[in-house]
């Protein structure tokens, strides 16, 4: 359902007046109709290979691209500092690296450790850490 509101309000303009009501619910039906076999092939397709290896690559790479994502959450959600807005996105590309080099050498930089699904809360944290030095010098304490 999240993925049929999505792709009609995004992708379709449902908010786009001059359009009827059972075109727009026929478009829905179908968009969902859609989104169910495609979804539906793809637990098929995870069903038929069955492999640890694919899951746990799909992980690996959800490390890489929602580690960003979790790092501007909880950055946003839990503090209230004002940012350098135009650095944020070199911050958000320059993370996913970082975590992939240290994860390429992991093994000699921490002493034979290994990153595993870790990686998302890695790439997270630097995305915090690299927000937290972004931050805009304040002049509060002068007032």
């Amino acid at each position: 359902t999240a993925l049929t509101t999505s792709f009609c309000v995004d992708f379709l303009d449902y908010g786009k007046e001059g359009r009827d009501e059972a075109t727009k619910q026929r478009t829905r039906i179908l968009v969902h109709i859609g989104f169910s076999i495609l979804i539906f092939l793809v637990i098929l397709i995870f069903y038929y290979i069955n492999d640890d290896a694919v899951i746990s690559q799909i992980f690996k790479a959800a490390g890489y691209t929602y580690g960003p994502l979790l790092g501007l959450y909880v950055f946003g959600f839990y503090t209230k500092i004002q940012l350098k807005d135009r650095l944020v996105p070199l911050i958000c590309i320059a993370s996913p690296i970082l975590t992939y080099v240290l994860n390429k050498y992991s093994t000699q930089i921490f002493s034979g450790y290994k990153f595993g699904f870790e990686l998302l809360i890695l790439n997270g944290l630097l995305t915090f850490i690299g927000l937290w030095l972004l931050k805009k010098k304040t002049r509060d304490h002068l007032n």
